[in-house]
């Protein structure tokens, strides 16, 4: 079972061939934005020393740089490359609405 910081936390567990395996990746609540409340929100400036870097965005915001795929998912861009750019804004949950995911 992964841990409570991977993105397949929430996905069943499959053995084939003796081989571990996931099955579909189910989209946690936590990474829509229509799923949580303004409060559970936070809006973030990015800046030179982050830009293009949402692993140290996450281990800023949530103490682990494992989690850049909630930040990365709750944002959806085009374009994962270089993404984000310094000067941008970015939303995405609170520590306190990613904790109910453990």
């Amino acid at each position: 079972m992964p841990d409570s910081t991977s993105r397949f936390a929430e996905t069943e567990v499959i053995m084939v061939n003796n081989v571990t395996t996931y099955g579909l990746w189910v989209r946690p609540d936590v990474v829509n934005p229509d799923d949580l409340n303004q409060e559970d929100i936070v809006t973030y400036a990015v800046d030179q020393a982050t830009a293009g870097r949402p692993d140290l965005i996450s281990n800023q915001q949530y103490g682990t740089p494992f989690l850049e795929w909630v930040i990365v998912m709750f944002n959806r861009p085009l374009n994962t490359l270089g993404w984000p750019k310094a000067g941008t804004v970015i939303k995405f949950p609170s520590k306190q609405a990613v904790r109910r995911l453990a």
